[in-house]
């Protein structure tokens, strides 16, 4: 509801290539296999994320898509803001298209309030963060 797919696969690719930083570069294909996402459609994530900074690239034997340890600072919010504008997320809980304070339902206020504390949670967390946690999360329990 508040985040795209292409975000969620974003985050997924991203917290996959950091739990698994013993290894440097990853095949998109083995990315896409391990976390459940189209190849085709990682692809085009990794390039996006890789032209951005928060990754790096290699083509040929050997190459691969590899954590940019300089963007161990970078928020979540900054990886979801390429593919979605948080900012300008109005959904409606009920669904009707957009949140609107005219004439708004018993779980406006609520609603608002919750987004933007999912906000901040996305600014404040780090990939540096989800590094240390270490934690290996099981993708094959990843719903498709």
């Amino acid at each position: 509801m508040l985040l795209s797919q292409t975000a969620h696969y974003a985050l997924r690719a991203v917290y996959y290539l950091i739990a698994n930083d013993n290894i440097k570069w990853h095949l998109t294909k083995d990315i896409a296999k391990s976390t459940k996402i189209p190849a085709p459609y990682l692809a085009r994530i990794l390039s996006n994320l890789a032209k951005n900074g928060i990754l790096l690239s290699r083509t040929g034997m050997g190459g691969g898509f590899s954590i940019n340890e300089k963007s161990i600072g970078v928020s979540l919010y900054e990886i979801i803001n390429q593919f979605d504008n948080l900012e300008n997320i109005n959904d409606c809980v009920f669904g009707f298209g957009e949140c609107c304070n005219d004439g708004k339902c018993i779980l406006h206020d609520r609603w608002i309030d919750a987004k933007e504390q999912l906000v901040d949670a996305f600014k404040n967390i780090t990939l540096g963060e989800l590094k240390k946690t270490g934690r290996y999360l099981d993708w094959a329990k990843v719903k498709i």
